[in-house]
């Protein structure tokens, strides 16, 4: 597998356990692994969603910009696109 993809990146950039975003998200824990290993290139709205709402409040910015982020295939460069 090459470089972890945005949601993964996202995760670990807040300090979340795959356990933990799964649950404050509302999906279960297999369809966020199947999100990481790139087994579903793109998650629903809905989930986007979810998961953009759960990241943003850990990494404090945007949720609009986190699921812009997740929408457009998990390309983010965490460097340029995420501030601490």
């Amino acid at each position: 597998m090459g470089q972890p993809n945005i949601i993964r990146r996202l995760r670990l950039r807040a300090g979340l356990s795959q356990e933990s975003l799964a649950m404050g998200a509302g999906i279960t824990l297999s369809l966020l692994t199947k999100y990481e290993q790139g087994r579903i290139r793109r998650p629903s709205l809905v989930c986007s969603h979810k998961l953009a709402r759960v990241l943003a409040s850990r990494l404090g910015v945007s949720e609009e910009r986190l699921l812009l982020q997740i929408a457009e295939g998990f390309e983010c460069h965490l460097d340029h696109d995420v501030s601490d």
